[in-house]
C-alpha cells in the first residue's frame, strides 16, 4: 500500500528539487497506517502563492507543524520572525542506538532495519574512519566515536516517525566503505587518509539545490564535525547528523527523503553543550547574507547561475570538550574544573628516553602553557602533567615517532580523545608558526603595532625559534592549526597569555648543601597511590571548601606542590591559624566569596566580546542572528555581573583591615601594604559610563557624555541640527503670523504643518505635501531648508547608530583593556579563597587536629606524628589513631613494618605520606601533635600489577618502581614501599628486599617498609639503623586453631609481628574450613623445615660454641 508524497516544513520543500518528484514510501502494513493516521494532521492550503524558486532562501512557506523538541527560552517570540514555525515532540528522548551503515541494504530489505551487515573484514577495516558512521561506546563521562563497526540505521522510536528509514545519504556510492575518499581521493587504507575530509563527486553537488549542495561542501571538509547548519531562525541536522540529533537530543525526524532534525536558534547553548558532553565535535554553520545581501552580491557578478542565489553561509565555530569559548550562545560552564587542549611534538632517544614538546591551554580560559623538557622512558613527567592538567583532546603529528608516549596514549590514556594532524600542513615546525603569528597579526599594543608576548622574547628570537624550544613551539603550531580550523584562533592568540610550564626535575638529587628547593616532588605515581586529586576518598576532595571556580581550580595546584621554603610555608600556616582562630572573619570572608561569579572566565569571556579585530575578521561578525537582541543582553549581563563581582570583592579589604597575617594582608590591602588593587576608579567609570538598568533592558548600550568622544561628537551634530531646526520653525512661526509645527516621520520628517487660514501665505519656495482636515485643517509644506535638514539628520543619525552598534563592543574592550588589573585581583582571590578552605577544613575535623612544627632540610631528616589519622577517611571518629617517629632521636630513619593481612600497615603509611604533605602545603594535620623536616620529594612503591601489553610482569614493574626510587631518592625524601619482592618466588623475593633495605639505610631517608617476610625481619633485628614495628592484633582460642579468632587492632607497636595471620584473612574471603585446615598442615611442615636448615647450618659453622649448641637443640624440642 502506498501513501501520497506530504508537504514538508520550509527547509525541505527548499532543499527538495523541482524536478525529481517525491518517491513513494512503502508501509509495513496497511493497519499500521490506519492507526498512525488517526493523528489529525494540519492541512496546507496547496494554492498558496509563496514562490517555490529554490534560489530564494529566505521565502516563507504557510506553517508546516515540527517535530522537534521544545526549549525554554528568553529569545523574542518566534512570530517576529519570518519564517514562522512550531517546534513540537510527540515523544521522550529516544534511547542510545547503535548506529550502522550497510551496503546490502536496499529498498528489498528496508522493513528489516535491525538485519546485521555481512561485509568482510577488509571493508570492515576500510570503514573504520568514517566519521558519518557513528557507534557509540561509553566511558565514565565520554561517548567516544567508535570507527571499528560500520553504521546501520535503526528506526526512530518517536511516535511521529511514521516513514521508514532507508534516508538518501544511505543510498550514496561514495559513502559506501569500499568507495569512500577523503577531499584529496586517497582511500582508508591510505596512511595519509585525513578523516575530517570526504571526496564528493562534483556531479552529485551539481545535481543537488543550492542550499543542500552548501550543505554537503561543508560536511565534505568538516566529516569529524555534527553541522547545526543555521536556516532562519532554526538549526537544522541532515543527513548522518539528524541521525545523531534524533539518538542523542531525542529528536523526531522530519518528513521526507533524507534524514531531517533540528531545532530553534535559541537552543544552540543546550544542545551543544549535550553533545559536546557526550565526546562530539559540534561545528556551528550560521548565515552570513540576508536575501537583499544576497541579491547586491548577485548584481555584482557577470553571470549568475542557481548556486549563487544562495545565502552566504559560513562555519563560526567548532567546539569539541577540550576547546570550549563561553559567550552569548554558550553562556555557562558547567564544571568548574575544565580539560585540557594538548599537543605533543617528540624527538625519540635510542634509549627510549624523549625530549618532549608540550603546548597545553584551557581555552575558557585562554592561557597557553608551553614546556620543553627531557622525560624518561615511562613519561614520568608527561603523566604527572596530565594529572594535575587533565586532557580532554590531545594533538599529536600523524607518522611521527612518539616512542613511550604513543603507548602511554593507547592504554592508560585510550579514554581520551586524540586527534592526529598532517606533518607540516597541520602541524607546524616552529619557524612556520612564527611566521603566521607574525602574519595574523593576533598580537599589538595600544598602538596598534606588533608586539611579541613577553614569553616569546624567551623562546624565540623574532621570527626565528631557538634551537632548545622548537618542539615546544612546534606544538604551539599544532594547537594554533587546531584553533584556526575551529574559529577560535583570534580570540585566544589575541589575549596574549603565554607562560611557560617547568616540569619538577625528577632525576636530580636535592643536596642540601647547593640546592634551595621551591617544592616537594610529587610524580604521577606518587599522586595516584596517594589518591590525592579527584573526587570522594581523595585529599582534594577533603579539602575542598572553595567558595568561588576559580579556587576550586587553584586548589589541586597548590596540593600538587608543596611548598620546600620554610619562610612561605610558615607565612601559610600563620594565615590558617588567623582564620582558624576568628571564625567571624573567616564566615564574612566565605560570604564574600559565595557571592562572586567565576570571575577568571567571564573576564575571557568579555574580552572577546571587544576584541575588534574579532570582530571585523571573525565569521560571527558577519552572522545574522535572529537571537542578537537576546544575545546582546548576555552580553551586558556578562559584563554586569562582573563589574559587580569585582565590586563586591572590595569588601574583603574591610573585614582584613586589622589582620595580623603578613599573607592575609598582602592578599587583601590595597597598595602599598598589599597585591590587592583598589578597584574604585575603575569601576566608577564603568558606573557612569551608561546606565546598567537600561541597558540590560534594551540590550544596548548609550553612553554618558564624556565616556565615549567619537559618540559625544554625533550626538552633538544631531544636537546642532535639531537647533537648526528649531531657529528655521521660530522663522516660520513669524513669518506665517501663527504658531508652525513639524510633522512627519523618519524619511517625511520636517514638513511645516501650517493652519489652513494662513496657508496662503505660502510662496513658490514651499512645496505641498498633504493636508490635515477636520475641525482643525490645515497645510503640510517642505522647503529646501527642511530637506536639507532632513538629509543632514538622516546622515548624522546613521553616523550615531553606526557608533551605537560599536558601542556595545567598545565598552567591553574598555573592560578588556584592564586586563591586568582583573587578573591580579583573581589571583589574590583565588589563593585567599584556599586559604579559607584550609582554615574551615580544620574547623570542621571533628578530631584532634594542630598547626605542624616544620624544621629546615637536615642532616639527620625526622618526622614525628602523635595519634595521626588518615584525613581523608570517611568515618573518621571512630578512626584508630597512631604514633609514627621516624629519625626522631634513639629511632632509626628506617621502620621495618609488619603485621597481620588487612592490619592497617598500608592505611598507616599513606597517613604519614599525606600528613607530610598536607603540613607542606600550610594546612592543619589531624593528630595532637607534628613536627618535621623538610622533605624535598615523596616516593610510593604500593600495590601489585603487572603490564600485559609490554610483557612486563607484576614483579619486574615492582622492581622497575623500587629501581626509580633509588636512582631518584635523596636523603630529605620520604619512601613508602609495601612488600617489595612479593611478585616472585619467596627466597628469591626476601634476598631481594634484604638487599634494597641494606641500601635504603645507606642512603639515610626516612621510609615506611612493610613485609610480611619474617625473615627479612630477622635479618635488621639487631640492627640500629632500622626500627621493628608491627600493627598490633588480639588472638583469641589461639590452642584450637579451628577456632581461633584475631581481632585486628590497627595500632602500631614496636617489635615485630609473629606471624602475618594470612589464615584469618583466608577465612574472612569465604574459604571453607576444610581447605584453610589443610593449609594449616602444610605450614607447620614447612616451618619445621625451615627450623632444621636453620639449625643444620649453624651446627655445622666453624664458629658455633657449645652454649649456641644446647640452645639450638632446645629450638628443636626433641
Amino acid at each position: 500500500m502506498s501513501k501520497k508524497p506530504v508537504q514538508s516544513n520550509t527547509l525541505f520543500n527548499y532543499f527538495t528539487s523541482p524536478k525529481t518528484p517525491t518517491s513513494l514510501r512503502k508501509k509495513e502494513s496497511s493497519v499500521e497506517i490506519q492507526s498512525r493516521d488517526k493523528t489529525p494532521s494540519r492541512k496546507i492550503n496547496t494554492s498558496s502563492s509563496v514562490s517555490q524558486d529554490e534560489s530564494d532562501d529566505e521565502v516563507p512557506l504557510p506553517t508546516k507543524r515540527r517535530c522537534t523538541a521544545l526549549i525554554d527560552s528568553d529569545s523574542e517570540p518566534e512570530n517576529k520572525s519570518p519564517n514562522k514555525r512550531t517546534s513540537k515532540s510527540n515523544s521522550p528522548p529516544s534511547k542510545r542506538q547503535k548506529l550502522n551503515y550497510s551496503d546490502e541494504e536496499s529498498s528489498n530489505n528496508e522493513s528489516s532495519p535491525e538485519k546485521q551487515t555481512t561485509d568482510s573484514s577488509s571493508k570492515a577495516e576500510m570503514s573504520r574512519k568514517l566519521l558519518a558512521e557513528y557507534s557509540f561506546s561509553k566511558t565514565d563521562e565520554t561517548v567516544k566515536i567508535n570507527f571499528n563497526k560500520p553504521i546501520k540505521m535503526e528506526k526512530s522510536t518517536n511516535s511521529n516517525d511514521n516513514l521508514d528509514t532507508s534516508w538518501t545519504h544511505e543510498k550514496l556510492d561514495f559513502l559506501k566503505p569500499e568507495n569512500i575518499r577523503d577531499a584529496q581521493k586517497r582511500k582508508l587504507s591510505d596512511p595519509e587518509y585525513d578523516p575530517t575530509t570526504l571526496y564528493v563527486p562534483k556531479d552529485y553537488l551539481d545535481s543537488l539545490t543550492p542550499a543542500m549542495r552548501q550543505w554537503w561542501i561543508l560536511k565534505s571538509q568538516n566529516m569529524d564535525s555534527v553541522l547545526f547548519f543555521k536556516v532562519g531562525k532554526f538549526y537544522e541536522l541532515y543527513n548522518m547528523d539528524a541521525v545523531v540529533g534524533v539518538q542523542q537530543l531525542g529528536f523526531s525526524y522530519m518528513k521526507g527523503e533524507f534524514a531531517h532534525s533540528g531545532f530553534p536558534e535559541s537552543a544552540y547553548g543546550k544542545m551543544a553543550t549535550m553533545l559536546i558532553d557526550k565526546g562530539f565535535k559540534v561545528a556551528r554553520v550560521e548565515q552570513t547574507e540576508t536575501p537583499e545581501m544576497m541579491s547586491e552580491r548577485c548584481k555584482g557578478l557577470r553571470k549568475v547561475t542557481k548556486y549563487d542565489k544562495v545565502v552566504a553561509r559560513e562555519i563560526c565555530q567548532v567546539t569539541t570538550k577540550a576547546s570550549c569559548v563561553y559567550g552569548a550562545q554558550m553562556p555557562e560552564a558547567r564544571s568548574e574544573v575544565g580539560t585540557y587542549l594538548y599537543a605533543f611534538a617528540a624527538r625519540v632517544n635510542p634509549d627510549n628516553t624523549s625530549r618532549m614538546g608540550v603546548c597545553f591551554i584551557e581555552t575558557s580560559i585562554g592561557k597557553f602553557h608551553l614546556s620543553e623538557f627531557d622525560d624518561d622512558k615511562h613519561c614520568s613527567k608527561v603523566m604527572g602533567l596530565f594529572v594535575e592538567y587533565p586532557p580532554g583532546l590531545i594533538l599529536i603529528e600523524r607518522g611521527a615517532n612518539y616512542g613511550p608516549l604513543k603507548y602511554l596514549l593507547n592504554t592508560q590514556l585510550k579514554d581520551v580523545m586524540q586527534e592526529t594532524l598532517a606533518s607540516k600542513t597541520q602541524f607546524y615546525n616552529a619557524a612556520d608558526l612564527l611566521e603566521k603569528l607574525f602574519s595574523e597579526c593576533y598580537f599589538k599594543d595600544k598602538n596598534g603595532e606588533f608586539q611579541w608576548p613577553k614569553m616569546f622574547t624567551e623562546v624565540a628570537d623574532d621570527c626565528n625559534p631557538k634551537p632548545e624550544y622548537e618542539l615546544c613551539l612546534k606544538s604551539l603550531g599544532a594547537i594554533h592549526s587546531f584553533l584556526k580550523r575551529s574559529y577560535l584562533d583570534i580570540q585566544l592568540f589575541s589575549m596574549g597569555l603565554f607562560e611557560k610550564y617547568e616540569p619538577p626535575n625528577l632525576k636530580s638529587k636535592f643536596d642540601i648543601s647547593h640546592v634551595e628547593r621551591d617544592y616537594m616532588i610529587l610524580d604521577y605515581t606518587a599522586i595516584q597511590n596517594l589518591s590525592l586529586l579527584g573526587g570522594k576518598g581523595t585529599l582534594q576532595n577533603t579539602l575542598d571548601f572553595c567558595k568561588t571556580r576559580f579556587g576550586k581550580r587553584l586548589l589541586p595546584q597548590i596540593i600538587c606542590k608543596p611548598l620546600c621554603q620554610l619562610d612561605k610555608i610558615r607565612l601559610r600556616q600563620d594565615a590558617v591559624q588567623e582564620l582558624f582562630d576568628d571564625p567571624k572573619k573567616l564566615d564574612a570572608c566565605q560570604q564574600v566569596l559565595k557571592k562572586l561569579p567565576d570571575l577568571e572566565r567571564q573576564v575571557a569571556k568579555i574580552h572577546t566580546y571587544g576584541n575588534k579585530f574579532c570582530v571585523t575578521n571573525h565569521p560571527d561578525g558577519r552572522a545574522i542572528l535572529y537571537e542578537a537582541k537576546a544575545y546582546s543582553k548576555r552580553k551586558i549581563i556578562d559584563l554586569l555581573k562582573t563589574l559587580k563581582g569585582f565590586e563586591v570583592s572590595q569588601e574583603i579589604a574591610d573585614i582584613f583591615h586589622n589582620c595580623e597575617s603578613r599573607l592575609l594582608r598582602k592578599l587583601t590591602q590595597f597598595a602599598p601594604n598589599g597585591m590587592n588593587i583598589n578597584l574604585t576608579e575603575t569601576l566608577n567609570f564603568f558606573k557612569q559610563a551608561f546606565n546598567h538598568d537600561e541597558a540590560e533592558k534594551e540590550g544596548t548600550i548609550i553612553p554618558k557624555r564624556g565616556v565615549d568622544e567619537d559618540y559625544d561628537e554625533a550626538d552633538n551634530k544631531i544636537k546642532e541640527i535639531n537647533t537648526q531646526l528649531q531657529t528655521y520653525l521660530n522663522e516660520q512661526s513669524k513669518f506665517f503670523g501663527c504658531q508652525v509645527t513639524y510633522f512627519g516621520t523618519d524619511k517625511k520628517r520636517f514638513q511645516l504643518e501650517v493652519p489652513d487660514h494662513k496657508a496662503h501665505k505660502a510662496d513658490g519656495e514651499y512645496q505641498m505635501e498633504g493636508q490635515r482636515k477636520g475641525a482643525k485643517p490645515a497645510k503640510r509644506f517642505s522647503t529646501s531648508t527642511t530637506k536639507e535638514l532632513l538629509q543632514k539628520m538622516l546622515k548624522a543619525e546613521a553616523e550615531r547608530d553606526k557608533l551605537i552598534l560599536d558601542l556595545n563592543r567598545r565598552i567591553f574592550e574598555k573592560f578588556s583593556q584592564r586586563y591586568n588589573e582583573w587578573q591580579q585581583v583573581i589571583h589574590c582571590l583565588a589563593l585567599l579563597d584556599v586559604l579559607c578552605s584550609l582554615a574551615e577544613y580544620a574547623c570542621k575535623f571533628s578530631g584532634d587536629i594542630c598547626k605542624p612544627d616544620i624544621h629546615a632540610f637536615s642532616i639527620k631528616p625526622f618526622i614525628s606524628i602523635e595519634n595521626g589519622k588518615h584525613p581523608c577517611v570517611a568515618n573518621i571518629e571512630n578512626f584508630v589513631p597512631n604514633d609514627t617517629d621516624v629519625g626522631v632521636k634513639d629511632k632509626a630513619p628506617l621502620l621495618l613494618l609488619t603485621g597481620p593481612n588487612m592490619g592497617g600497615k598500608s592505611t598507616l603509611m599513606r597517613q604519614v605520606s599525606i600528613i607530610a604533605i598536607m603540613a607542606q602545603i600550610g594546612c592543619f594535620v589531624p593528630a595532637n601533635r607534628c613536627s618535621l623536616s623538610l622533605i624535598d620529594r615523596v616516593f610510593t612503591r604500593l600495590g601489585a600489577f603487572d603490564d600485559i601489553v609490554r610483557g612486563q610482569s607484576t614483579f619486574f614493574v615492582e622492581l622497575n618502581e623500587a629501581s626509580m626510587i633509588l636512582k631518584h631518592a635523596s636523603m630529605q625524601s620520604l619512601l613508602i614501599i609495601d612488600e617489595l619482592g612479593r611478585g616472585t618466588a619467596t627466597h628469591d623475593g626476601n634476598a631481594i628486599a634484604t638487599a634494597y633495605v641494606e641500601k635504603l639505610i645507606q642512603m639515610k631517608c626516612r621510609t615506611l617498609f612493610s613485609t610480611h617476610y619474617h625473615s627479612l625481619v630477622d635479618h635488621f633485628i639487631d640492627n640500629s639503623e632500622v626500627q621493628l614495628g608491627h600493627m598490633a592484633c588480639m588472638v583469641e582460642n589461639e590452642d584450637v586453631e579451628s577456632e581461633e579468632v584475631v581481632t585486628l587492632l590497627y595500632k602500631l607497636s614496636e617489635g615485630r609481628c609473629p606471624k602475618s595471620f594470612g589464615f584469618n584473612a583466608a577465612k574472612l574471603a569465604g574459604l571453607s574450613e576444610k581447605i584453610v585446615a589443610r593449609a594449616r598442615e602444610l605450614s607447620k611442615a614447612v616451618e619445621t623445615e625451615d627450623k632444621y636448615r636453620f639449625v643444620f647450618r649453624k651446627v655445622f659453622a666453624t664458629d658455633t660454641n657449645i652454649k649456641e649448641l644446647i640452645d639450638l637443640i632446645n629450638v628443636l624440642e626433641f
